[in-house]
């Protein structure tokens, strides 16, 4: 009597075929879709092409010497308008109101630090009590190339 069941290595092979090909199970999914996307890529591809070759035909000037003329126009228009504005008033720059200096905080700040302060201390800045070690405060943030010091 023949055996009803399939050899598995058969059934194997017919479904992940060694190598890079498609098994026959895939072949025949991908059948019925193959010419709706071979019709979508050839639109897509169209109309990249298409709006590659309107933007050369829209840009498509040879000579650029107008751009002169019109820069020279420009100088002079701003020329013009600039001797005839009033002259402008300066003010010197500085605080108008003074910057109060902030001490370093001694207790951590915000939900995530103090959980951290109080079962792992280790991990928080010991200066500042903050999780970003060497972090200047939010509020007073300074400049690149100013030290710490200056900062805290």
């Amino acid at each position: 009597m023949a055996d009803p069941y399939i050899n598995r290595r058969e059934a194997e092979r017919s479904y992940r075929p060694k190598g890079y090909g498609m098994s026959p199970g895939l072949k025949r999914a991908r059948a019925p879709y193959r010419v709706r996307n071979a019709v979508t890529g050839v639109l897509i591809g169209a109309f990249a092409v298409g709006v590659w070759a309107y933007s050369l035909r829209a840009v498509n000037q040879d000579v650029f010497d107008d751009v002169d003329e019109q820069a020279k126009a420009l100088a002079e228009e701003r020329a013009r308008s600039a001797r005839e504005a009033p002259p402008v008033v300066t003010v010197e720059d500085g605080p108008i109101q003074p910057v109060p200096a902030h001490p370093a905080t001694h207790a951590p700040r915000g939900i995530l630090a103090k959980a951290l302060y109080y079962h792992f201390p280790s991990l928080l800045d010991p200066r500042t009590k903050t999780l970003v070690w060497g972090a200047p405060p939010v509020d007073r943030v300074g400049r690149v190339g100013d030290p710490l010091s200056k900062i805290l």
